[in-house]
């Protein structure tokens, strides 16, 4: 009986994981280092519950723009997208990959905190993941190849933050 439960489980816990993912090439283009795979595995399932709930949609992007085809979405209230770029993707080791997409869930599941603090939070949630040296190592990277956004003194903060223990 408790097999057929947690194949249940698992059947809902996929069904609702599909759910955050409208463009057909998302997980195709996402997952061919399993990366995809990954964070299902890493998420548990109030968790994916909770970004259904929330709205959320991954969506696959190029900057410095591009545009999205999304079908069939109806909203009633908010849409939450979490924009990833194709183009940083390939310059990012599959963990630190899987380190950005938490950090971005930690933003949708603390839209309340702000600036640094935010930071801290989503950052904080990846680190619970056990994916804190990913994240380390993505704003290492961000920062020597002066990507945008990857300021040099707020990320060394984010460091610095990471590496406390708790």
């Amino acid at each position: 009986m408790q097999i057929g439960r947690m194949s249940k489980e698992l059947e809902t816990k996929q069904l609702n994981f599909g759910k955050l993912f409208k463009q057909k090439s998302f997980i195709q283009f996402f997952n061919s280092r399993q990366e995809i795979n990954t964070l299902f595995s890493l998420l548990s399932i109030e968790e994916i519950n909770q970004l259904v709930e929330l709205n959320v949609i991954f969506v696959r992007c190029c900057a410095p723009s591009s545009k999205v085809n999304l079908e069939g979405i109806t909203v009633n209230g908010n849409l939450t997208l979490v924009t990833v770029d194709t183009n940083y993707y390939s310059k990012l080791l599959p963990e630190e990959f899987v380190g950005v997409l938490l950090h971005e869930i930690g933003h949708v599941f603390n839209p309340e905190r702000q600036n640094m603090e935010g930071e801290y939070v989503a950052d904080n949630f990846a680190k619970q993941k056990g994916y804190d040296k990913w994240i380390i190592s993505g704003l290492q990277k961000g920062v020597k190849n002066n990507w945008m956004g990857f300021d040099e003194q707020s990320c060394n903060l984010r460091i610095e933050k990471l590496r406390e223990t708790k």
